[in-house]
């Protein structure tokens, strides 16, 4: 297939030289297209349901959906050429996640919790469905876009309820320990943070590939607010696998200068956002009076509505711009020379503060074992060092792991690992590293297949994003700036799950797994066109 063509192939059953007659090939292919484009819409739908509903946390939540998502499944194993189209890296990819689930299964035999070790299951079966269902449903390049729209419109609805947590903080509050970090619909910010991140790397790439200049103008309102909920998670973590994201996307795009000027256009407006918020005491410390909370939730909601007009507004005039005008190479390499200089410049900054705020090279050294919970202003936490305990978890993981390097003690145990070995009182459930986890628990080969899968998902994507056609405003290009936009989505996550449990929150799980299952189809059909190719 060229790259200018615009349909994947998914031909049914009834062919034309089968049935004898074009026009009910023609039928059958578009009635299996269809169907496709339902099962992707279906596999959102429930991601969406997840989100809002308390992050699908225990399992009389979460349950329900894997039935939904493994019967789906099974339903399509039945359709005629379901699969047909599916390339050969994503059944690679599909088979590293089979390993993973057989080895869960396996360690039934072995587990020191066999109901623990079901339901990881259970989990990860799901996971794998979503991400094969939604590889084999993307059947033209055209519904990239508007699936990139619904993963984006999935992320604002958790931003939204952030929103509210903060403008009303009485109606809606904050559903966190410390009662201060937007916890969102998925209840740990955390997660909401590198959902916010993943949105805002899929929003970079989506604005950037539209034209219009009204509907760039929108998602950079939209990125904003995403902006202001993340860093309103005081997620370090978060902001960290955000950081890794954009640095992915800006590698292998295309069109990176129109890029960054968006990203400047958007930081501005944030920036000034996020001075003015300094202003706002209750947003920092808890205060158990109602009153000022409230007043300073309706602040915070003026000065948002005041960013976001800026934004959109920006945006709007930008993109008039860069419709109408092209800079000359020798400014685009000034402008490009700047842009290296001014972030090197803010990282050289940004770590020269928090070095200043360790005190002295030896608290340096011990800072990554201290607590941070204890701070009084929950923005100790962004200039803080410290792994909030995940230090620990991970000794006591790694230890259990040397004990039992080829079998693990069974899927999903490690809070009995844990209770055994634990140095205090305190009680956790999760490695906080989903890798660390799968070796702990079931072995070297779970480990390698887990790691496998994300190194080699993560490269794939890379290399075919990097090695796509520039194309500038056509087609070619356009697909370049999308699936940036989706591998960078892709790194944040994968970053992130290093530090965090994300996997035990199904939604955002499920939203990756989603996600990167359209973006390595799409990588598959993106690629330098030869002279060959017919243009549409």
């Amino acid at each position: 297939m060229g790259i200018e063509t615009g349909e994947m192939r998914a031909v049914g059953r009834a062919s034309g030289s089968e049935i004898g007659t074009p026009e009910k090939g023609r039928t059958a292919s578009r009635s299996l297209t269809i169907f496709k484009s339902l099962v992707l819409t279906i596999l959102m739908v429930i991601t969406l349901y997840g989100m809002l509903n308390r992050g699908l946390f225990g399992i009389d939540l979460w349950l329900p959906v894997a039935v939904a998502i493994l019967g789906v499944a099974f339903i399509t194993l039945f359709v005629a050429d379901y699969f047909a189209d599916v390339p050969r890296i994503i059944w690679v990819l599909v088979g590293l996640l089979a390993v993973l689930v057989t080895v869960k299964g396996l360690s039934l035999t072995w587990s020191i919790s066999r109901t623990e070790t079901v339901q990881e299951l259970l989990r990860s079966s799901m996971y794998l469905a979503a991400f094969v269902l939604a590889a084999a449903s993307l059947s033209s390049w055209r519904l990239v876009g508007p699936f990139v729209d619904g993963l984006s419109l999935i992320a604002g609805a958790v931003a939204g309820y952030g929103v509210l947590q903060k403008v009303n903080p009485v109606e809606y509050s904050s559903n966190t320990p410390d009662g201060l970090r937007v916890g969102s619909t998925l209840e740990y910010a955390n997660t909401v943070a590198v959902v916010l991140g993943m949105g805002i790397a899929l929003g970079f790439g989506r604005m950037t590939q539209l034209k219009n200049p009204i509907a760039r103008g929108l998602y950079a309102a939209l990125i904003l607010v995403f902006g202001a909920v993340l860093y309103l998670t005081f997620s370090r973590g978060g902001m960290l696998s955000l950081a890794a994201g954009l640095v992915v996307l800006f590698a292998v795009s295309g069109r990176r200068l129109e890029m960054f000027g968006s990203l400047l256009l958007v930081s501005g407006p944030l920036l000034w956002l996020v001075w003015q918020v300094q202003g706002l005491d209750t947003f920092f410390a808890y205060v158990s009076e109602e009153a000022p909370r409230a007043a300073e939730g309706l602040t915070f909601r003026n000065y948002l509505i005041v960013a976001v007009i800026q934004a959109f507004l920006l945006q709007v005039i930008y993109a008039f711009l860069v419709r109408r005008y092209e800079l000359m190479p020798t400014i685009r390499r000034v402008i490009g020379a700047a842009a290296i200089v001014a972030v090197l410049a803010g990282v050289g900054t940004l770590g020269y503060v928090i070095y200043g705020e360790q005190e002295g090279s030896k608290e340096v050294l011990g800072a990554f074992a201290r607590n941070t919970e204890g701070t009084q202003d929950v923005q100790d936490r962004l200039t803080s060092l410290s792994s909030n305990s995940r230090s620990t978890y991970w000794r006591v993981a790694w230890d259990e792991w040397k004990e039992h390097p080829l079998l693990g003690t069974g899927a999903g145990t490690f809070q009995y690992t844990w209770l055994e070995n634990r140095p205090g009182f305190g009680g956790v459930r999760q490695v906080h590293n989903v890798y660390l986890e799968q070796g702990t628990e079931t072995g070297v080969v779970a480990f390698v297949a887990l790691s496998g899968f994300a190194i080699i998902l993560l490269a794939y994507t890379m290399w075919a994003t990097f090695r796509a056609s520039p194309g500038g405003a056509g087609q070619s290009g356009e697909r370049k700036v999308l699936l940036a936009g989706l591998t960078g989505a892709m790194a944040v996550y994968l970053f992130s799950s290093a530090l965090e449990w994300h996997w035990y929150i199904p939604p955002s799980t499920i939203y990756f797994f989603i996600l990167a299952g359209v973006a390595v189809k799409l990588a598959t059909r993106t690629r330098r066109p030869s002279p060959d190719d017919v243009s549409e």
